[in-house]
């Protein structure tokens, strides 16, 4: 993974937020963002938690140019090294994906994550992103996009032309003044429609966005979840939710 620079020519960029583990989500995005030309990646935080594949999700990301702010799933990891009491807390709310992901991942890449800053500023094309997790000003802020309009001026960040924030799982583009709010959801799972990764898609020629829905196979991860951990309903049927196609699984 190498970092994002200022490169002088006209670029596609994707951003992505929460991928959480989930590998198979995460290589059908980057095989949909080759195939639109992306050249560069900046994600938002949250590659670990909840899902089961924190390893392959890093490996996946390996040869891109890269930004990255950390989430606070990638933490709670960090955290959980020298502290089991966060494991086992961590298996009653979220589930197992902490204790595999401790495993699992190597000493490298565990090291990538703590190098990982909570906040960054990156300019590519003369074009300033502000990289957050949560809020400019609280990193575990959820912002959504019917938030009230004092908690979005807050967010404003003076000479950035658009904020970038995770968290929430949601999409939301708000334009305030000069600057571009923008959340482009969850590529590991997605909170309003289930059975797709959301992420968007940026070229820095026109400054156009594009909400993009990437389709992955989530029955295998259906499986794995119902069988690893079985008491989190929640952590498998939101992985369907709102989409009929899936209602059967």
């Amino acid at each position: 993974m190498r970092d994002v620079a200022s490169t002088g020519v006209d670029l596609r960029i994707a951003i992505l937020a929460d991928i959480h583990g989930n590998s198979g989500a995460l290589r059908e995005t980057l095989r949909h963002a080759r195939d639109r030309r992306v050249e560069q990646l900046i994600v938002l935080g949250d590659f670990v938690g909840y899902y089961y594949c924190a390893d392959e999700v890093l490996k996946e990301l390996e040869g891109w140019r890269l930004a990255a702010v950390r989430g606070n799933h990638d933490r709670y990891l960090l955290e959980a090294q020298n502290d089991a009491r966060i494991v086992e807390e961590y298996r009653e709310k979220y589930g197992s994906a902490l204790s595999i992901a401790l495993k699992t991942l190597s000493p490298s890449q565990i090291g990538w994550l703590a190098s990982l800053p909570d906040r960054a500023t990156v300019t590519v094309d003369d074009i300033t992103f502000e990289l957050c997790h949560g809020s400019p000003n609280d990193r575990d802020r959820y912002v959504y996009v019917d938030a009230p309009a004092e908690d979005v001026e807050a967010c404003l960040v003076d000479g950035s032309d658009f904020v970038l924030m995770g968290h929430t799982h949601h999409s939301m583009l708000v334009s305030r003044r000069s600057t571009c709010l923008l959340n482009p959801g969850s590529v590991g799972q997605a909170r309003d429609v289930g059975g797709f990764a959301s992420w968007c898609l940026f070229d820095t020629a026109t400054r156009a966005i594009q909400f993009q829905r990437t389709a992955y196979d989530v029955e295998g991860l259906l499986k794995r979840v119902r069988t690893t951990d079985p008491h989190l309903i929640e952590l498998a049927a939101v992985l369907v939710r709102n989409n009929r196609f899936l209602a059967g699984l």
